[in-house]
């Protein structure tokens, strides 16, 4: 398939997505914490746009696409605002971690922006699932991460995504998902897998009447919570869960901008992050605009942002345009940090296992204290970066 297609065609593949099987009747929850969904964005810096390529007039329109059924069966509710910054520092010392975290699949398309709650994850992962779209997966940690009274929109699992979730240990929050992903999820030993789409789960979901289905599923670090203490069972492994850190650059040693970008499929859908010596952290953007937050209209920061080439494939005959990712094995990773870059290798030898970031020699590469934002592109020619040290 040409990848590089007129714009217009673009968007028109954005639009497609894909959930789960429907849910079976559940009965009403109990009232949720709620929160209004909507974006206040705050001033920040503009990235310079890239140059856009022209692109033929005869290309080839993407295949569509399906939408799968989205659950009936999740209660409806009206978020109210209690909009909270977050100011901790969201660091996962190896050894940090006591109970399961939460790994939340967050919906990326058009529709489902602004979203609400990542600026409490402590770690998140971000890569393709289908016709250029986009996922999130957040991390949080009790413990670490705060309470979130308002957690999505949430969207369906692909098996890369679950592969990460099982080295954390998760309680694994979905919607639904790929037929692979959702086998996976659901015989994980090392998950307590929660699909909206179930029964046992549905009841701590909730969809909001601001959006259309199914960008506007919600739930909330109470509602895991609650499913997971109904649902637990013995875990190993939280010990080690985690990074290991090294002190902050002073400011005085901080470079005075650094700025990267990159892109999955199509130039025309890249992001990038902007470094802000201030607090020596790296403000999102989608495309040249800032990504917020819906409920407090902060733009989305954090302290780290690691790239990893992850070539994608096309799932032979999959009806939906589906891919698969190698995430087990290992490749080459770029860590931003304090304003500079680190050549890195990324290694995850199992489902299992830890996803690690070594240098040439094999030794850890200890990130700055903090949150950690983990893209897997297609290829690290992707990625544009400039200044920095």
């Amino acid at each position: 398939m040409n990848r590089f297609l007129l714009p217009a065609l673009l968007l028109c593949a954005l639009l497609l997505s894909a959930c789960g099987s429907a849910a079976a009747n559940e009965p009403a929850p109990s009232p949720l914490p709620t929160m209004v969904i909507s974006a206040r964005p705050s001033p920040s810096p503009t990235l310079q746009p890239t140059a856009v390529p022209t692109l033929p007039a005869t290309a080839t329109p993407e295949p569509t696409a399906t939408p799968e059924p989205t659950a009936t069966s999740v209660p409806t509710t009206t978020p109210q605002p209690t909009p909270e910054p977050i100011t901790a520092p969201l660091a996962v010392p190896r050894g940090s971690v006591t109970s399961r975290p939460f790994a939340v699949m967050y919906d990326n398309h058009p529709n489902a922006y602004p979203q609400t709650g990542m600026n409490g994850a402590a770690i998140v992962f971000e890569a393709l699932a289908e016709f250029g779209i986009t996922r999130y997966m957040a991390i949080f940690i009790p413990g670490i991460s705060p309470d979130m009274a308002v957690i999505g929109p949430v969207r369906s699992t692909r098996s890369y995504y679950v592969e990460w979730a099982k080295g954390l240990r998760a309680v694994y929050v979905h919607a639904g998902g790929s037929p692979e992903g959702l086998l996976l999820a659901e015989t994980a030993i090392e998950l307590i897998n929660m699909d909206a789409l179930r029964g046992n789960a549905s009841r701590y979901f909730y969809r909001t009447r601001d959006r259309s289905a199914p960008h506007n599923l919600y739930t909330s670090s109470a509602n895991i919570a609650a499913f997971a203490a109904a649902n637990e069972r013995p875990v190993e492994g939280l010990e080690e869960i985690g990074f290991m850190y090294s002190p902050e650059s002073p400011p005085d040693e901080r470079p005075a901008r650094q700025t990267l970008r990159y892109f999955f499929i199509y130039r025309e859908a890249s992001v990038g992050w902007q470094y802000d010596p201030a607090t020596n952290s790296y403000l999102y953007f989608r495309g040249n605009r800032a990504h917020v937050d819906a409920a407090t209209g902060a733009q989305l920061q954090f302290k780290n942002v690691v790239i990893l080439e992850v070539p994608e494939r096309p799932i032979p005959n999959d009806p939906k345009g589906r891919i698969e990712q190698d995430v087990i094995g290992e490749g080459q990773a770029r860590i931003f940090r304090d304003g500079r870059m680190i050549e890195a290798t990324w290694r995850k030898a199992a489902g299992y296992a830890q996803l690690h970031f070594v240098d040439a020699d094999g030794n850890e590469v200890p990130l700055a204290p903090g949150s950690v934002w983990i893209a897997a592109i297609p290829d690290l020619a992707n990625l544009t970066v400039e200044g920095g040290r």
